[in-house]
């Protein structure tokens, strides 16, 4: 929906502010904390099998869960070596898809879009908390949103296909984070592996971080092929976010205090946002969330008499 170029003020100040907000909004940050600990507790390690859908590397030693990225990179690598070798291209490619990820991912992104980003992932809880320490943040280019895409298609399905190696998995900041600094303080045996490569990734984990204390959430908002699977499903999935324009005095608290950087007022569900509903604290209740059956009262949107 279209928004004046240079927002004002349109209604008065005295307009009453939106109702108070349900404890699960108004405690987000105690869920990813939460989400956190449960995806590298330790205690439930023998579910590695099941893909959490978020960024965490399953290297951690601690880590209970796959990660659904590097599991489509083993599909991936596994199909350069199927295919070739079936007795046709689509008994080939039907041995080859990877039903149990892909179906987590569809039934997770189907149903809250990228919300996971926003309230389950580790690494996205991570920009956040690094984020705080520089509150002027730079823009970041709006093209650059759409090279997640090519992560995607080119580290995650294309090279690992024909080289049979997970290339992203190899590049992954979280995996530098998580199993590269954390696995050789458990296990003696993998320092004499630390070589050139290690380094070389903790470099990228020290480019990532500096780049949040510079941009909101960057890894999310440029690389992160997750997040790219998700985005698909923003507008279409079950959980909606709505914004109401005749509750919207343009204040601008929404984009002040989104942490991927988006203007809701302009872009609600776009593929930008993480589905974190920051913007749904808004003072003035012009923006909310709510199943795409709820009804307008269930909704928290005005009902007309």
């Amino acid at each position: 929906m279209a928004v004046d170029q240079q927002p004002q003020i349109e209604k008065t100040q005295s307009q009453r502010p939106g109702p108070r907000h349900p404890w699960w909004l108004r405690n987000r940050f105690w869920v990813q904390v939460a989400s956190l600990v449960l995806a590298n507790s330790f205690f439930l390690r023998h579910f590695k099998g099941f893909c959490y859908p978020v960024l965490n590397c399953w290297s951690c030693p601690g880590a209970n869960f796959a990660c659904p990225i590097g599991a489509l990179q083993n599909a991936c690598s596994d199909a350069g070596y199927r295919i070739p070798g079936a007795p046709s291209l689509l008994q080939g490619i039907l041995a080859s898809i990877p039903i149990y990820v892909l179906g987590t991912l569809f039934l997770f992104s189907s149903l809250f879009g990228r919300m996971m980003c926003g309230w389950l992932c580790p690494f996205g809880w991570l920009q956040e908390q690094v984020g705080r320490l520089r509150r002027k943040k730079l823009p970041i280019p709006n093209a650059l949103s759409y090279l997640r895409y090519a992560v995607l298609v080119v580290l995650v399905l294309i090279i690992p296909y024909y080289t049979h190696t997970p290339w992203f998995s190899k590049l992954c900041p979280q995996g530098a984070l998580q199993g590269g600094l954390l696995q050789p303080l458990v296990d003696p045996s993998v320092r004499e592996m630390m070589q050139s490569w290690w380094w070389a990734k903790q470099a990228i984990l020290i480019v990532v971080v500096v780049a949040m204390v510079l941009w909101r959430r960057p890894f999310c908002a440029t690389v992160c092929p997750l997040g790219a699977i998700f985005s698909l499903f923003n507008r279409v999935s079950a959980w909606d976010i709505r914004f109401d324009q005749d509750k919207c005095v343009n204040c601008l608290w929404c984009v002040k205090h989104c942490p991927q950087g988006i203007d809701p007022r302009r872009d609600v569900n776009g593929h930008k946002c993480v589905g974190c509903l920051e913007c749904q604290k808004c003072p003035y209740g012009a923006i909310h969330s709510a199943p795409k059956w709820a009804s307008p009262r269930e909704a928290g949107e005005p009902v007309e008499h």
